[in-house]
């Protein structure tokens, strides 16, 4: 295995590849695989549906901590420009 895929999505340096999740384990899914990589399920149609279902619900419930980080990250900056 090389250093970006070392099968451990959590430890992967690109995570947010990893979006889906599987049905059977639970374990995080690189988008496109056709298969778990841990369990070895193998997807069918309605699987991979079912997974950006849950993606997407999901995403749109948690778009609230990208709006808090990124204010949080203007607090810094006008904190650190105000100290100047």
């Amino acid at each position: 295995m090389n250093k970006k895929d070392n099968g451990y999505p959590y430890l992967s340096a690109d995570r947010l590849s990893y979006i889906y999740k599987c049905g059977k384990c639970r374990a995080h899914i690189k988008k496109g695989s056709k298969a778990c990589y841990r369990c070895r399920y193998e997807f069918t149609e309605g699987d991979v549906a079912q997974m950006i279902a849950e993606y997407r619900a999901n995403y749109s419930k948690n778009w609230h901590v990208k709006v808090y980080f990124v204010l949080f990250m203007i607090f810094i900056l006008v904190l650190l420009l105000g100290l100047n």
